[in-house]
């Protein structure tokens, strides 16, 4: 063989193999994006899920007022707060998630079931109310039952439009937990939902964390500037997605949402070796297969150009 063959052969397989790396560098890449953009997918999916069904949670408990307040009892200025108070008292039997339902007089006092009359005129949900705007407060803990609790309030209007009364329903927190718990994703994922205002935990599967938790300080504790970009954007009631390094972590997964009409974001993460696991096969098996390819061409490539230099000669 020709020192100039030779040569042919050497750089004929250097192209081969530059070629197939840069074939696979780019097929690379392009998994990597297409499995980002699959996750992002998936976790948006899991998101829209628990707004759907907290939207659903809320929509729900502001109708049980409205179907309150259509009762006549309850219009008749005849009636004292008292008597209309007892007369919406049952109407936690009626669903599980109820804690209670109550209504107030424009100055907020009321009565509680077989007890003195209370004021409520410092309540958050009495102060939205009085001014004719549906609200939604809390979770907080309930004195009463020691359980997070979220108020509903609402104004109420008699005929001819003139506000006459305040409703307040209580309702269980625990539903948002329910609801965090039966939309996850990965093993050690983590779904929660936080007050924006504060950046406080009233929903997760970890019941130490609610209310106790706070997710604005532990991203400001954690050095991680990306997580501490994220919060600022979830203050400010943005929608978003992000795959970060965590310091002495693996890559998470985030993403992030407001629910609408309430103070409280929707947070998922996960570990992206959740996701990428289930691809790690595929990927092996495609290195395989190149080495493979690499190891034929070695002997294919010499092969021809020796056989076309025998010919020649």
């Amino acid at each position: 063989m020709s020192e100039r063959n030779k040569l042919h052969i050497a750089v004929t397989f250097l192209f081969t193999l530059i070629s197939c790396v840069g074939l696979f560098v780019i097929a690379d890449i392009t998994s990597a994006q297409t499995l980002n953009s699959a996750i992002k997918e998936q976790v948006g999916s899991l998101i829209k899920s628990i707004q759907n069904e907290v939207n659903a949670y809320n929509y729900s408990n502001f109708a049980t007022i409205r179907i309150a307040s259509t009762l006549p009892i309850i219009k008749d200025p005849n009636v004292s707060i008292k008597e209309k108070a007892e007369q919406l008292f049952g109407v936690k039997d009626a669903d599980s998630n109820l804690i209670g339902l109550n209504i107030t007089d424009l100055q907020g006092n009321s009565y509680l079931v077989e007890g003195p009359m209370y004021n409520f005129s410092e309540r958050a949900y009495f102060k939205n109310a009085i001014q004719g705007k549906e609200t939604i407060f809390g979770p907080i803990f309930n004195k009463v039952t020691n359980l997070p609790t979220i108020f509903y309030g609402a104004p109420l209007y008699d005929d001819e439009g003139t506000l006459i009364n305040t409703f307040f329903l209580a309702a269980h927190g625990k539903t948002l937990t329910e609801i965090c718990s039966h939309n996850v994703i990965g093993t050690d994922a983590t779904t929660i939902i936080i007050r924006r205002s504060t950046g406080l935990v009233i929903a997760d599967i970890n019941s130490e964390n609610i209310l106790n938790a706070n997710i604005f300080d532990d991203a400001a504790d954690s050095g991680s500037k990306d997580l501490q970009d994220i919060t600022t954007n979830i203050a400010l009631g943005q929608s978003g997605f992000s795959i970060i390094k965590m310091p002495n972590t693996e890559k998470q997964v985030v993403g992030y949402a407001p629910i609408e009409n309430t103070d409280w974001s929707v947070i998922v993460m996960a570990n992206y070796s959740d996701f990428t696991n289930k691809t790690a096969g595929h990927r092996h098996l495609i290195m395989i297969i190149f080495s493979a390819i690499m190891l034929l061409l070695s002997f294919i490539v010499p092969a021809i150009i020796s056989k076309k230099d025998d010919l020649q000669q």
